[in-house]
Order: C-alpha cells, then structure tokens, then sequence
C-alpha cells in the first residue's frame, strides 16, 4: 500500500466522523442562526482541523510501506487524532446554546459553560420549557419595586450576569405586556451608522410599516444584533444584521 492511498483510507474513515459531528453541530447543537451567530462555525472549524486535516496528514507524512514500528507510527497518530477529536468535540458542545434569555430589551445566548459556576443541583431542567433547544424564556423580575431592585442589587454586589438568574426564569411568552412594552426605540436603532437603509429594507422585505414591529437587542458570543417581532402577533420576524451593535 503507498502513502496515498493509506492516506485516503484515512481520510475516508476521518470524513464518515465528521459527517456525523457536522450534523450534531448544525441541526442539533447549533440550529438555524445560532450556527452563524454562536459559534458553530467556529466550532466546525475546530472538527475539521482536528478530524480531517490533522489526523490524515500525520498518516500522509509518516507513512512508508515496510517501515518498522510502521504500526506503532499508526496506532499512536490515531490515538492522538483521537483524543483531540474528544477534546475539540467537548469544546464545542459545552458551548452549545442553551437558552435565549429575556430581561430588559434584551435577549441573550446562554451556554452550557455560561451555568457551570452553578452546582449540579441548581442547574434549571430546560426540558420543562416548551419548544426545541435553545429554549426561550425569560427572567421573571418581581414586579414590587423593592423586590425587583433587590433582586438586580444582588446579581450586581456578585458580579454575576443577571442573565443566569436560573432561578427566575420562566416560559418565554412574545404577547406578554411587559415584553410588548419593553422594545428599543427607533431613535436607538437609527443612531447606528446605517440604520436608517436596513429599517428601510427591512419593510420592503416584510412589508407593512415600521411600527408594525418591535425590536429588541439580541446578543451571543460573537455578535450583537437587533431581532424584530410582529407586534400584533406576537411572532419572531427575524434580524437587522446590517446592523452590529
């Protein structure tokens, strides 16, 4: 056998796993935007260095038929190629995306590592929200005025980012007056450099006028945007991403 063709079984066998990696990543671990927005590309990225560059290209430089300790070579590239295929997949699925949490005009991307200051026990069961992963809810801040300053002094004093206040969330609901009357305002939006051409493109695409919608700032790992929403129904329109903030 020459070094091609150990070399190309090797990356035959490499892409069958990243086949399987690369559908976890894009359809279950990182859905729709979130594989642009949070990190799965990055994360692809990671899968393909390690599973069908790395480990392959050891194979294409060590390999010579007769060799001695041409096995050994072999098994030690592959246990190599392996254990960093293990390390780079944790990597990526420990900061898979969560939830999509709500709290003052703003939605955030919560990650698996994003909750692991928290013990095991205090971790929210996210199976018990409605919906498919990420879940969407938001933190239900008290109402009482005292309670709900309480509450944002605490989370302040500790340093810790209200967006993890797991023991406050609740279903995420879009028709929720407290939501329908929290978006950012326009005069907000059109301070951004332009702001003004994507609100206009943004009613040639979905018609109506401008305030038909609410928009509300959207942040993960690597961007920050503005997601907008249909007032009257309450439904997820999609994203001014001309538009980093």
């Amino acid at each position: 056998m020459s070094r091609f063709s150990a070399f190309a079984i090797h990356l035959g066998i490499s892409f069958l796993i990243f086949l399987v990696l690369a559908y976890l990543i894009v359809f279950d671990w990182y859905p729709g935007y979130f594989f642009q927005y949070d990190g799965g590309w990055r994360g692809m990225q990671i899968i393909v260095a390690v599973d069908l560059v790395l480990g392959p290209l050891l194979t294409l430089v060590v390999f010579k038929a007769g060799k001695p300790g041409l096995r050994m070579d072999l098994s030690l590239i592959c246990l190599f190629q392996a254990a960093c295929l293990i390390a780079g997949t944790y990597i990526v699925y420990s900061e898979r995306p969560l939830a999509v949490v709500y709290l003052d005009s703003r939605f955030e991307v919560i990650t698996a590592d994003d909750l692991a200051f928290l013990d095991k026990s205090e971790r929210p069961d996210f199976d018990q929200f409605p919906g498919d992963y990420p879940k969407w809810v938001r933190v239900d801040v008290p109402t009482d005025l005292e309670e709900a300053s309480q509450f944002r002094r605490s989370y302040f004093s500790s340093d810790r980012n209200t967006a993890t206040a797991v023991h406050w969330y609740a279903p995420f609901d879009p028709l929720q007056q407290r939501f329908v009357d929290q978006p950012r305002s326009l005069e907000t939006i059109l301070r951004r450099p332009g702001a003004q051409d994507a609100l206009d493109q943004w009613v040639e695409t979905h018609g109506g006028k401008i305030e038909d919608y609410n928009f509300y700032t959207f942040s993960t790992r690597y961007v920050y945007l503005f997601i907008g929403f249909d007032k009257e129904t309450g439904q997820e329109i999609g994203f001014l991403d001309t538009i980093p903030i």
